[in-house]
């Protein structure tokens, strides 16, 4: 009899672990915000379309009265634009007072770029009227569907056109993220103050040099002298590597010496960088691949994605992924399930001590 309520005391001692371990695995916590989240095979993932309402806002109250259209253009950074410049598509509509809101489920309809706007990629921004004003390139993503743009009353070279000068404008409550784009001129002026957030240094050297390597209104290795440190960038490698990623008629073996000279201008107490045709080879691959440019650094002093200066940019690494250095699991869920299972074993060994000082 005895044996048969120890048998029956394990067994349910045992249902009951199981049952804590199933809710130890059901949900976790979310280790940037701290809310729960299911780890259910299906979950529901982030919407790309977050914010108030599907729209993007821009006050035009320093543009005066005379604006009668706004037009919102949008492109995907070191990518095609949605629409063409001030297309009917890129109008904009009256929302109050000065305040002009663009609907962002036109994008759907592009086939310029295709699937509308994404979480996981980068987009800048540029509002213009038909009076021939326009904004400075602004960096963009989801996180800033529902807010709204306005103008600092700055103005910054056009990073195309050095003639002309563009307004800065930022965002309402995204400022800290986006802003007016870092960035490179024609002429070789560093202009704006934020990289996108999944962008790097590398990555705005290597899209400006195949453009202006050669042109006659800027000397490209003074120019990238004074951008590489400012961008943090010290992985010639990479740059050239993500250079041939981009697959340019240009002339690349030139774009090679540009870099190289640029590296010993810009540190001139380092030792000299010489690129390895072969290896930017197989990191243009690897590039092509999808994979990010900072896996593919040659040396230790690879660009760290940092800007230098007071320049923001980067992805948030206000949270570290990867183990846990004490030895459990992202959630605890190991601590856990040790814990119960020893507590069942010690409740167990209870049971029986119990019974059989009984029987004797």
């Amino acid at each position: 009899m005895i044996k048969r309520i120890v048998a029956v005391a394990i067994a349910v001692m045992m249902i009951a672990a199981m049952a804590a371990v199933s809710v130890s695995a059901a949900s976790t916590a979310d280790p940037g915000t701290g809310a729960e989240v299911s780890n259910s095979a299906g979950a529901d993932t982030a919407s790309d379309a977050s914010g108030a309402g599907n729209v993007v806002m821009f006050d035009a109250g320093k543009w005066g009265a005379n604006v009668k259209t706004v037009y919102c253009h949008i492109w995907v950074r070191g990518g095609d634009s949605f629409w063409g410049w001030q297309a009917k598509a890129e109008a904009c509509t009256k929302k109050s007072g000065t305040v002009w809101q663009y609907d962002l489920s036109k994008l759907n309809s592009s086939t310029y770029v295709e699937g509308g706007l994404k979480s996981d990629t980068d987009y800048c921004i540029i509002f213009s009227a038909d009076t021939g004003a326009q904004t400075y390139d602004q960096t963009f993503g989801t996180a800033c569907i529902g807010d709204t743009a306005k103008m600092t009353g700055k103005m910054i070279e056009n990073a195309v056109d050095s003639e002309k000068e563009a307004f800065e404008s930022v965002w309402s409550t995204n400022s800290s993220k986006y802003g007016p784009h870092l960035a490179i001129s024609s002429i070789g002026n560093i202009i704006g103050s934020v990289l996108c957030p999944n962008e790097s240094g590398a990555e705005v050297i290597g899209d400006w040099l195949p453009t202006y390597y050669n042109s006659p209104n800027v000397k490209a290795t003074d120019t990238l002298a004074k951008a590489l440190p400012k961008f943090g960038v010290k992985d010639i490698q990479a740059v050239y590597a993500y250079i041939l990623s981009k697959e340019t008629d240009e002339d690349t073996d030139a774009m090679l010496k540009i870099l190289e000279n640029a590296y010993a201008k810009a540190y001139p107490n380092e030792e000299k960088k010489t690129i390895d045709k072969d290896k930017a080879e197989e990191q243009k691959d690897a590039i092509e691949n999808g994979e990010d440019i900072s896996d593919i650094s040659t040396d230790d002093g690879g660009s760290d994605g940092s800007t230098g200066g007071d320049t923001t940019g980067g992805s948030d690494s206000s949270y570290s992924g990867g183990g846990d250095s004490s030895g459990s699991g992202s959630d605890g869920q190991e601590d856990t399930i040790f814990f119960v299972l020893v507590a069942v074993m010690l409740a167990a060994a209870g049971v029986m001590f119990v019974s059989r000082k009984r029987e004797n």
